[in-house]
């Protein structure tokens, strides 16, 4: 399983951390696993719903404008 060695933690980070951990009863890195997952989960979120924004744009507004009504083009078509 990778491991993350982080150096240099600012003093209120680390203490944060701490806290966070003490009080849901975990372990440090236990705390440290859970805080980054739900961060890389949080940005997942957010580019998914970037992406469904973009498209939803993209359907909202008609790629070709038509002269005629699919079901006039197929009468005509028909009546050939």
């Amino acid at each position: 399983m990778p491991s993350l060695q982080i150096c240099d933690l600012p003093a209120a980070v680390y203490n944060h951390l701490l806290r966070r951990a003490q009080l849901h009863r975990r372990s440090l890195a236990q705390q440290a696993i859970v805080d980054l997952t739900s961060v890389a989960q949080a940005d997942r979120v957010e580019c998914r719903r970037a992406a469904l924004a973009h498209w939803r744009a993209r359907l909202d507004r008609p790629s070709v404008v038509l002269e005629q009504s699919p079901e006039d083009m197929i009468r005509a078509v028909r009546d050939r």
